[in-house]
């Protein structure tokens, strides 16, 4: 699939950037790739939202990393090139950065899973309590352990659903709070309140606490999150932070603008938030290798 555009710009790499005929063809078969993705639509009129999508669709034909990478910076080459000498009003690829290459996806719970581990804590006594409010609160805001760890009772906004909190380099956010997070947090507080007293402990608005009515620390909540999980009987390894990787991988997965996602979990950066766009192409292609008669065939990795 050819385009006078795509030739123009590959004309330039080889008679002004002075690129080898080699080193040209390669970029062709890349742009020919991306055109044919891209199905009719115009170059000129693809977006970002679009360049992922195209992204996406290399991880699930199971493409090496570096060969991602290298369609991608053909892509951006090109929508600069069309920036530069023809007042193209923007680079859709100008904030969609390279898979890391080498990391590990990160761990998540698929949906039906996260539920089996909400649902699962039933009881009606302080831990339980605890425990559920704890869990919805992990899933619902995306916070790091350390971050719930510091949630204040009176730092909740209840009209708004929100609260402040504070993430690394001390830089503060909001974070959401989802009906089910809300009702599991009322249900809670006067479990919490009633401990308080009994231990003879002045209120410190620490939302959650310990048996003791102590402040709950991290590994206090990995203990907690473990136990659930092998209660729940689930396979899938459970720390706090996989509900933060579930949290946005579940939110990227549903269409949620990637700016938004990196804003909730503050990332200072688009490329650790990206992440969870490969994330959603290996959840969906799991589901595939389960779901399809054919799954369980992999196309050979290219080299």
């Amino acid at each position: 699939m050819r385009d006078a555009r795509v030739e123009e710009y590959l004309a330039y790499l080889e008679t002004v950037r002075g690129l080898a005929p080699r080193t040209v063809q390669v970029y062709r078969r890349d742009l020919a790739k991306y055109l044919e993705f891209l199905a009719g639509r115009d170059l000129d009129e693809a977006d970002a939202s679009d360049i992922r999508e195209f992204a996406g669709r290399l991880v699930m034909e199971n493409l090496a990393v570096a060969s991602i990478n290298r369609l991608l910076s053909a892509i951006r080459g090109f929508y600069r090139y069309r920036m530069k000498f023809h007042a193209h009003e923007k680079n859709p690829a100008a904030d969609i950065e390279n898979m890391p290459a080498g990391r590990t996806l990160p761990r998540f719970l698929f949906e039906d899973e996260a539920a089996a581990l909400l649902d699962g804590i039933e009881g009606s006594d302080f831990q339980d309590v605890r425990d559920r409010a704890l869990l919805e609160v992990l899933y619902s805001t995306g916070c790091r352990v350390g971050e719930v760890c510091g949630l204040r009772v009176h730092g909740i906004e209840r009209a708004s659903g929100t609260a402040r909190v504070k993430g690394k380099g001390s830089k503060e956010r909001v974070v959401f709070f989802c009906n089910s997070a809300l009702a599991a947090i009322d249900r809670y507080l006067p479990y919490r309140a009633a401990l308080l007293r009994r231990r003879g402990i002045e209120d410190h608005d620490v939302l959650f606490v310990n048996a003791r009515g102590t402040p709950l620390g991290v590994r206090g909540i990995e203990k907690i999150v473990e136990r659930r999980r092998l209660a729940a009987g689930l396979r899938t390894r459970a720390t706090p932070h996989t509900f933060r990787h579930s949290f946005a991988t579940h939110l990227v997965a549903a269409g949620a603008d990637m700016r938004m996602v990196q804003e909730m979990l503050g990332h200072s950066s688009i490329s650790t938030t990206q992440v969870y766009a490969h994330v959603d192409m290996e959840r969906l292609r799991n589901v595939y290798e389960k779901a399809h008669p054919h799954g369980g065939r992999r196309a050979p990795r290219e080299k």
